[in-house]
C-alpha cells in the first residue's frame, strides 16, 4: 500500500484549487453557457435572488457529488497503479502532475491538443447520458436540480480530467474524492454566478486574465517538477546510506558484530578459569 505523504496531499490539494481558480475563463466559456440556459428553466417567480442563488448552488452540489465519487474512484486506481512502478510512489506522482500542469498550460493558451482529445473521447459518454437531462427540465423541484447537476459532472472536460489526474496520483481514495471536492466547490462560483449575472463576469474572458491563468499554471507545473526530483533525490541518498552503513553490510560472524559470538566467548573463557 502507498504510504500518503500529507504534505504532498496538502500540496495536491492547493494545486487542485488553483486549477480550478485559474481554470475559471474555462468554466465560464464552456458551463457558463448551460448555467445561463438553466436558470430559464426554473419557475420564473424564484428567477431572482436568494432563490435563484440556491437554484444555482444545488446544480453545483450534484455537479460536485460526481467529481467527488470519480476522484475517489481515480484515487484508489492510481493508487494500484503506482505501487507497480519503481520508485518513490510520491515522486512519481508529482513528476506526472507536472506533466499535467504543463498541459493544461497549453490547452488554456489554446494549443493543448491532448486534452482536447480526451474531451472529445468523453463525448461518447456525454451522448448517451444527455437525454436523461431533458427528463429533469423543466426544474421545479430541488431534487431535479441536483440529479441534472450529478450528470452535468459527466460533462467532457480538459479542466476536470487534469484535476482526476491530480487525484490518482494522490495515493488513496479518500484524498482523491478530497481534491475533486476542494476543485468542485471553487467551481461552484464562476459558473453559479454566470447563471446570475453574466455580464458581470466578461473580466475573467480578457486576453489578460488567461495570459495570467497560463503563467500561474506554468509556475505550478515547475513546482511539481521541482518537489518530485527532490523527493525522488531524498529517497536515492537515505537508500545509498542504508547500503553503505556497516553494520548492515558486515557479515555475520565478523569479529565485534555478532553478540553471540562475543557471549559464547566469554561464557567459555570463565569457565577454563574455574
Amino acid at each position: 500500500m502507498t504510504a500518503v505523504n500529507p504534505e504532498s496531499v496538502f500540496a495536491l490539494l492547493a494545486s487542485s484549487a488553483l486549477i480550478a481558480a485559474t481554470g475559471s475563463i474555462h468554466c465560464v466559456g464552456m458551463c457558463g453557457g448551460i448555467s445561463s440556459a438553466l436558470t430559464f428553466t426554473i419557475p420564473e417567480q424564484q428567477r431572482k435572488g436568494i432563490s435563484l442563488w440556491l437554484w444555482q448552488i444545488t446544480l453545483g452540489l450534484g455537479r460536485i457529488s460526481t467529481y467527488i465519487v470519480f476522484g475517489g474512484l481515480a484515487g484508489m486506481l492510481g493508487e494500484q497503479l503506482l505501487n507497480l512502478l519503481p520508485g518513490p510512489a510520491m515522486a512519481l506522482g508529482l513528476a506526472l502532475s507536472g506533466v499535467l500542469m504543463l498541459l493544461l498550460a497549453l490547452h488554456l493558451a489554446g494549443k493543448g491538443g491532448m486534452l482536447a482529445q480526451l474531451e472529445r473521447l468523453g463525448q461518447g459518454v456525454w451522448r448517451r447520458l444527455q437525454p436523461l437531462t431533458k427528463k429533469l427540465l423543466p426544474l421545479d423541484h430541488p431534487i431535479k436540480a441536483y440529479a441534472l447537476g450529478a450528470l452535468w459532472g459527466f460533462l467532457p472536460c480538459g479542466l476536470v480530467y487534469t484535476a482526476l489526474a491530480l487525484a490518482a496520483t494522490s495515493g488513496g481514495a479518500l484524498p482523491g474524492a478530497l481534491i475533486m471536492a476542494v476543485f468542485g466547490v471553487i467551481t461552484i462560483v464562476p459558473v453559479a454566478t454566470t447563471g446570475v449575472v453574466a455580464s458581470q463576469l466578461q473580466g475573467f474572458r480578457s486576453p489578460g486574465a488567461r495570459k495570467a491563468a497560463v503563467a500561474l499554471t506554468l509556475l505550478l507545473a515547475v513546482g511539481f517538477l521541482v518537489m518530485a526530483w527532490q523527493m525522488s533525490s531524498g529517497a536515492g541518498h537515505a537508500m545509498h546510506q542504508h547500503t553503505s552503513d556497516p553494520a548492515v553490510t558486515a557479515p555475520v560472524g565478523s569479529p565485534g558484530t555478532s553478540t553471540t559470538e562475543t557471549d559464547s566467548g566469554q561464557a567459555h573463557g570463565h569457565h577454563q578459569h574455574h
